[in-house]
């Protein structure tokens, strides 16, 4: 104004196809130029960027990894598996990797335990699918939930898999699935899922 005060303009102005003005919705504040300033990001109490879901905000690139997607999705399951369920989490990359050596009832320890595991994982590159899925049977869980973002390509091939699974099918076993990304193997996911009873969904 005539004081030198910033004076609030209206708000940015968009134009449709046929160049008609569309209005947006009004930003929050104005600089002293009078430009509109976006809102400050939402934050938890420790003063971190959160999302609009109240998730951590990603602090690198705008879209969160396949394997960023699979920790949120493991740690959101654990959080709500009941106390006491007999469990194991095996990873697999170039190598397979387990929390424990056999199955482990899920007290509150435990659980605390096994979100930081899943947290302190890191992306290797490769698939071990076959042995990460033997390790599963081996420990004789009656229920497996297999997490994959690629093809198997390490230790074995589909078909020794599915060799190995359906042998476990006949004892009862249902594998539930879930494929991350575009490069999963959606035919033996979904196979590996109807045989048994289990569940595939992709993302």
């Amino acid at each position: 104004d005539q004081y030198g005060n910033p004076v609030p303009q209206d708000p940015p102005v968009a134009y449709d196809q046929y160049g008609n003005p569309v209005r947006q919705d009004p930003p929050v504040a104005y600089d002293q130029y009078g430009n509109p300033i976006p809102p400050p990001p939402a934050t938890d109490p420790q003063g971190n960027p959160v999302a609009a879901n109240g998730a951590p905000a990603p602090s690198g690139p705008l879209q969160a990894t396949k394997l960023q997607v699979a920790q949120a999705e493991l740690i959101d399951a654990l959080d709500r598996l009941p106390e006491g369920t007999r469990m194991n989490v095996i990873f697999f990359a170039d190598g397979v990797e387990a929390f424990a050596p056999r199955l482990v009832p899920l007290m509150n320890a435990e659980r605390e335990q096994l979100i930081a595991y899943v947290e302190s994982t890191s992306a290797r590159g490769s698939t071990a699918l076959v042995p990460a899925m033997r390790l599963a049977m081996m420990l004789q869980a009656r229920r497996i939930v297999l997490l994959s973002d690629g093809q198997g390509n390490v230790g074995g091939i589909d078909a020794e898999l599915l060799r190995d699974a359906r042998e476990a099918i006949r004892g009862g076993v249902r594998i539930d699935t879930i494929g991350l990304g575009s490069g999963h193997d959606r035919q033996l996911l979904g196979t590996l899922a109807t045989e048994s009873g289990g569940l595939y969904q992709s993302f």
